[in-house]
């Protein structure tokens, strides 16, 4: 039997995955790759509050997936996005005045229990960041083996739904 939580999105009656965004910022700093964390800080989500996330979210209706990377960014950490890899690589289709683009994220990731399926970049961005806003605090640049560390040791300190990518974004560097 299949529960539906109250807040999952409904259509024609089925419950729907709920799309979001997420932005793996790297910068080097010191001759280390560093990227971008920040501690999750929803009052409505008492499991996952207070854990690591990097910074992403939901998309708006109508909104462009780099759009709403490039808000949510700012709206969490307050930094600008200055380069998604792949972007320049979007291909678009036209048929019947509608568009059909094919993007390229770093990966897919699922949380079946959110529900939640996201689409997660790898970027880069300016700016200093924010150090609490009204879903996050402490965002700062962290040194990918500190990271790899708490992955690895402590798993349950990372936001679930950016546990697989972070691992994969690990692996491959």
């Amino acid at each position: 039997m299949m529960v539906v939580k109250k807040r999952t999105p409904m259509f024609h009656g089925e419950p729907l995955y709920i799309p979001f965004v997420g932005a793996i910022i790297e910068r080097e700093a010191d001759g280390k790759k560093q990227i971008l964390v920040q501690i999750r800080d929803k009052k409505d989500d008492p499991i996952y509050s207070q854990s690591f996330e990097i910074p992403g979210g939901k998309f708006r209706a109508f909104e462009d997936v780099y759009e709403t990377l490039r808000r949510e960014v700012k709206e969490e950490c307050g930094l600008d996005i200055t380069a998604i890899a792949r972007e320049n690589e979007r291909v678009n289709f036209q048929s019947r005045d509608h568009t059909s683009s094919l993007i390229e994220p770093f990966c897919v990731t699922q949380m079946r229990e959110g529900p939640f399926i996201g689409l997660i970049f790898l970027c880069q961005a300016k700016g200093k960041p924010l150090q609490e806003t009204e879903e996050t605090k402490e965002a700062r640049w962290m040194d990918i083996e500190k990271l790899r560390s708490i992955i690895d040791n402590t798993p349950e300190k990372i936001y679930t739904a950016f546990l697989a990518p972070l691992k994969k974004y690990l692996q491959e560097k």
